[in-house]
């Protein structure tokens, strides 16, 4: 009795098991992430683009008196006074006229205290009231010649009847006027001045008998 449940029960057990088994084969399910390899191409160096340095604006000295000429001195960005001193203009008839007569600015001293010994280029500076239309007609450069400790330069001379070998002294100088604002000028020459004195004159009323100089000498070196 007990062996015909035992086998009952066998029997039992081997048809549930062979119901639990699939008819087909189970599909074994991966979660699967592609990476695509992708080869690096080497960075290329970055170029270091080095902005040129900007030069700071000069911005140019404003002479402090009106029609005044000023030494430029261009290393130092400033204006140097000029001499003042005051000339006499001086009438000579020689030989009661006979060898004509000349007019003559003459100032005390052989030299200016005011010199230049560098070689270079010189440039002055001038402020204008602003009425001043064309500066060339209104004021002069001479150069003055040292003559019985005093400065002078012949303005106008007159042929007489009879030859005369004295020579003018001095000469007038050229020079160019540039615009640099509003009242402002900058005088320039043309060429290098050789050594010497020299001075600005007014000459607006040519009928005066004392004229402002504004002097300077140059003394240029032997080596230069």
């Amino acid at each position: 009795m007990k062996k015909g449940i035992l086998l009952s029960i066998l029997v039992i057990g081997c048809i549930y098991l062979h119901a639990q088994k699939p008819t087909a084969k189970s599909k074994v399910r991966y979660d699967t992430i592609i990476v695509k390899h992708v080869t690096k191409s080497a960075a290329k160096p970055v170029k270091k683009v080095t902005k040129p340095v900007e030069k700071p604006e000069i911005v140019l000295p404003v002479p402090e008196y009106i029609n005044q000429p000023y030494y430029y001195d261009k290393e130092g960005n400033k204006l140097i006074k000029l001499e003042n001193a005051t000339a006499l203009m001086v009438t000579k008839k020689k030989t009661f006229g006979l060898k004509g007569a000349k007019q003559f600015l003459s100032m005390d001293a052989s030299s200016s205290k005011i010199r230049f010994t560098v070689k270079k280029d010189i440039v002055f500076f001038i402020k204008t009231s602003g009425d001043v239309i064309d500066l060339t007609s209104y004021i002069k450069l001479y150069q003055f010649v040292p003559a019985d400790q005093k400065r002078e330069v012949t303005i106008n001379a007159k042929e007489g009847l009879i030859n005369d070998k004295d020579e003018a002294k001095g000469k007038l100088m050229s020079f160019s006027v540039k615009m640099i604002s509003k009242d402002n000028y900058m005088i320039q020459l043309p060429e290098q001045l050789e050594a010497g004195e020299y001075g600005f004159v007014w000459v607006k009323n040519m009928g005066l008998k004392e004229f402002t100089v504004f002097g300077f000498g140059i003394d240029w070196k032997s080596s230069d």
